[in-house]
């Protein structure tokens, strides 16, 4: 009988030291910085729950124990509400800073939309407008950042990054890094891309993924509806084929490197690596960071034999295959 009692009672010593060890482990794992080498995005959509974030950084191995961690929230009473927005990660970062972070309700933090078709130089003026970076600190880092291996370095663009910086809604601090502005940018570019050939179920080698962006930012800027945009990759990929110049005014606009009202023959006169009335083939880097659209058109053009266009209302184009057709239409309208 004895001996019985001393056993439950060394049980319940052991399963009290197992709780306390257990405990003094969380405690201990919620001050331990995370596992990562360098400085790290979370995007945090609407609808998403802590635990699915805690869940997807413990499957890239960034923390150590989830079980220890929800165990500590439980033991604290914390019930933690992510905020939408996009988060910075420092390797110094412990799991209880990551928690304040992405439940703390940031006053400093600034929503912003970049439309779909905006330059990197309109992208600048709008950052600045909303506090959220110098137009010129943002134009530097964008001229000096580690361009990726799908995005050529030619001294002859105006900006390698253009085309690449994904217009979406984005939630920055005011002050924001310019490095962390670009990088966030340059990942939704990575995600978007990467949804929209897994939706087509096609590969893109990564030296093509640059001329397929540069076809959707012409794309971008020359449709206004989407039913069009696949209709105006086909005009463009139909013309590049057989050796005809694109002799598009976007690329053209952008040669100049700011708004033009109204085309006259005179602007054609630019010698521009842009100028694709002066230059065959597609410009020497895309005009303009184009979205989802665009860029789906670009990758699936419709089949036809298009080979010109001309809008013939305030939203729709006149697409044709013959230029007397074209002409005649052109005519019709007033050009």
């Amino acid at each position: 009988m004895k001996k019985n009692k001393r056993i439950i009672r060394g049980a319940r010593i052991f399963v009290i030291m197992i709780i306390i060890i257990t405990i003094w482990q969380c405690f201990k794992i919620v001050d331990t910085p995370l596992k990562i080498n360098n400085e790290e995005i979370v995007e945090v959509a609407e609808g998403d729950s802590f635990y699915g974030i805690l869940d997807k950084l413990s499957e890239e191995g960034k923390i150590k124990n989830k079980f220890l961690v929800k165990l500590y929230l439980k033991i604290c009473g914390i019930k933690p509400e992510v905020l939408e927005g996009t988060y910075k990660l420092n390797k110094s970062m412990t799991l209880n800073e990551f928690v304040n972070l992405l439940t703390d309700s940031n006053k400093d933090k600034v929503y912003i939309t970049i439309p779909e078709g905006y330059t990197i130089d309109d992208i600048a003026e709008k950052l600045e407008e909303n506090n959220i970076c110098n137009s010129k600190e943002f134009i530097d880092s964008v001229k000096n950042y580690e361009l990726p291996k799908y995005i050529s370095n030619n001294p002859n663009k105006r900006y390698n990054l253009e085309g690449f910086l994904f217009p979406d809604t984005y939630s920055f601090n005011k002050n924001e890094n310019a490095d962390f502005i670009i990088k966030t940018m340059l990942n939704r570019f990575e995600k978007v891309w990467q949804e929209i050939v897994e939706d087509l179920n096609i590969s893109i080698p990564e030296e093509e993924i640059e001329k397929k962006v540069n076809v959707a930012s012409i794309i971008e800027k020359e449709a206004v509806v989407d039913s069009e945009r696949s209709f105006i990759s086909s005009v463009i990929y139909n013309r590049i084929a057989i050796g005809m110049p694109l002799q598009i005014d976007a690329t053209v606009i952008y040669s100049y490197g700011y708004h033009i009202e109204k085309m006259y023959e005179k602007y054609l006169e630019i010698d521009s690596p842009y100028n694709t009335y002066m230059y065959y083939g597609l410009p020497i880097g895309p005009i303009s960071n184009p979205g989802r659209a665009s860029l789906m058109a670009a990758l699936k053009p419709k089949e036809t034999d298009y080979l010109y266009y001309l809008l013939e209302s305030e939203n729709t184009h006149y697409f044709t295959d013959n230029y007397d057709d074209f002409l005649r239409r052109k005519e019709e309208l007033g050009y």
